[in-house]
């Protein structure tokens, strides 16, 4: 440890955080010692946001460890807080990280034997903090380490702190039987924590399916409120509880529906249970359904707007495409979807999404994406209106769903909506749907002209597909595909017509960028009719961007590659999602991963 007065001996200007130098280290440290106590505040976050940013260490850091140290033990405000802080500094997980981490540990471990009394301080959150400081124990300190955190597990009254001393203990106490004992015996504690604790270290050892009576003892133990650490404070050096059990959980569903369910039904303490439910399907498939019933289950239990959010977010994330069997889970987001705009309009695209008509009739004036959402789901025309006729609509994501023969019924808002408010998916579509119209040539030619960028190209190239000059369109093309590859997908679309845009469109085909090599591969079958030169760029890019290069195959036709045939049975059969979805995709679209499950079986069938 060293002294305030010692901070000057230290040539912080050569020592850098995560804002530059470390020159204003000193006087937050001094600050920890004063009267003021909100001052001693400030500096502590300040402390944590320059020498432990993101769980960075700096070499500030590990200059600032020694003393921080003597601030745990003599400075009158936030001694918890430094403890923290300095658990952080002595770096995360098991094995610390080179350089600054390495000697970040290095240099609190020095310290441990001068902070183990704290164990026995008055404060629950600074006996809790200085178990995580021990943590990182010398070899040297580590027998009485050891002796200390045995003594406050055995006897400190506080849950949380019995708790987190079992998972340090379990790390660092050299005798493997000792620990093994110990846990086994934890699993029968009075405290819940504890026992949640011991299972969840024991779980760590097993290779899934997980014993039953393991999991019983996390499911029953583990929905515990004094178990709710780790999960939103800084780095507390001994990792995060709850990533732990996510990390242990995703090798058995049925041990992850298990614990889901008791936590939940136990109040779904920090969206901890929830959490469970949401990835239940993110790491497996075909159980959206199970995902679904538990999100109903907990949505009566969201105590904060972060978790109605975080609830509201999964329910969105697993409606599209899921068969959800009763109303319960409708019934549940009623009462947000009447609630403050932020919450009703996610409840409210959560009953889109899952295809509930009380978006209609029970809810005054949905929201336009809602709206969007029933109408993709439902296919039903009169929905289908009503999404396009929203004074603020964005229909992009229902545009997709809409056949030649909705396109015409629906042709009058369509193309009001063209003239209001026009949008590059929109007027693509007007080009698939192949709708030959007066009015909407000269809407399309507006836009050509008026537009600058990607509307105009996509406007000028949908033209020319219904029987407008495709000379514009080619010369347009032409200039843009010899400087990059972003319009080939429109040079596809134009078909045979392209023709003259073929050399340019080749030279992409073995572009260092896949999603350039893919479009070039569709494009050039698109306008040649032949495949030969397709195929192979897309076989290739199968493992790359295998949805992309699956659904451009399908729409080739077969016969598809014999060597991709493995690959196709793995995507089809797996019970593990491939695919992880992309946070950009439309919430109205079913998982990525499922999109490639049903691309690889349709291509084997």
């Amino acid at each position: 440890m060293r002294s305030p007065e010692e901070l000057d001996t230290i040539d912080w200007q050569l020592l850098y955080h995560a804002y530059g130098d470390g020159t204003d280290v000193p006087d937050r440290i001094r600050a920890l010692y004063g009267d003021d106590a909100d001052r001693a505040d400030t500096a502590l976050g300040e402390l944590f946001n320059h020498v432990l940013h993101q769980g960075t260490v700096y070499p500030a850091t590990v200059a600032a460890v020694p003393f921080l140290a003597h601030a745990a033990v003599h400075a009158p405000h936030q001694r918890a807080g430094v403890l923290a802080l300095l658990a952080g500094a002595g770096g995360e997980g098991p094995v610390p990280r080179a350089g600054d981490q390495e000697e970040g540990h290095a240099r609190v471990g020095a310290e441990v034997a001068g902070l183990l009394h704290l164990l026995g301080d008055d404060d629950p959150q600074v006996r809790r903090h200085a178990v995580r400081v021990a943590r990182r124990a010398s070899a040297q300190t580590l027998p009485a380490a050891t002796r200390e955190l045995a003594a406050a597990y055995a006897t400190d009254p506080a849950p949380a702190v019995r708790a987190e001393a079992l998972i340090v203990l379990t790390r660092i106490d050299p005798d493997p039987r000792a620990r093994t004992r110990r846990l086994h015996e934890a699993l029968a504690d009075p405290v819940a924590a504890v026992r949640a604790v011991a299972a969840l270290a024991l779980l760590e050892q097993e290779q899934a399916p997980y014993p039953a009576d393991l999991v019983a003892v996390l499911a029953d133990a583990g929905g515990d409120r004094e178990l709710a650490v780790n999960r939103v404070e800084f780095f507390p050096g001994i990792g995060d509880t709850d990533s732990r059990v996510a990390a242990v959980l995703a090798h058995d569903p049925d041990a992850t529906a298990t614990v889901a369910r008791a936590w939940i039904a136990q109040g779904n303490v920090e969206g901890r249970g929830s959490r469970r439910a949401h990835e239940l399907s993110t790491h497996w498939r075909g159980r959206e359904n199970d995902t679904l019933a538990l999100l109903a289950a907990a949505l009566p239990h969201a105590a904060t707007p972060w978790d109605l959010s975080e609830l509201l977010g999964a329910v969105i994330c697993w409606a599209p495409g899921a068969t959800y069997p009763d109303s319960s889970l409708g019934d549940n987001l009623m009462p947000h979807a009447l609630a403050d705009a932020t919450t009703a309009e996610l409840a409210q695209l959560a009953l889109g999404l899952l295809g509930d008509e009380r978006l209609l009739t029970a809810i005054p004036d949905p929201q336009p994406r809602p709206l969007v959402a029933l109408a993709a789901r439902t296919r039903n025309l009169d929905h289908q209106r009503l999404a396009l006729r929203h004074r603020n609509a964005c229909p992009d994501e229902l545009l997709a769903t809409l056949t030649p023969h909705a396109a015409r019924a629906l042709l009058r808002d369509l193309t009001d909506l063209l003239r209001r408010r026009p949008t590059v998916a929109l007027v693509r579509r007007f080009g698939d749907w192949g709708i030959r119209d007066t009015e909407l040539l000269g809407l399309l030619a507006r836009n050509a002209c008026g537009n600058p960028g990607e509307l105009a190209t996509a406007a000028t190239v949908a033209a020319a597909r219904l029987g407008a000059d495709p000379a514009p369109a080619l010369d347009l093309l032409a200039r843009h595909l010899e400087a990059d590859w972003r319009c080939l997908e429109e040079a596809g679309r134009l078909g045979p017509t392209a023709a003259p845009l073929l050399p340019l469109v080749e030279g992409y085909l073995a572009d260092d960028y896949a999603w350039a090599r893919r479009d070039a591969a569709e494009a050039h079958w698109r306008i040649t009719g032949d495949h030969s030169e397709a195929v192979p760029v897309l076989t290739d890019l199968a493992e790359t961007l295998p949805l992309a290069a699956l659904e451009t195959l399908l729409a080739i036709g077969p016969p598809y590659p014999s060597r991709l045939r493995p690959r196709l049975l793995h995507w089809a059969n797996t019970d593990r999602r491939v695919l992880t979805d992309d946070i950009f995709a439309p919430p109205t679209e079913a998982p990525m991963d499922t999109q490639l499950r049903s691309a690889a079986t349709r291509m084997l069938t």
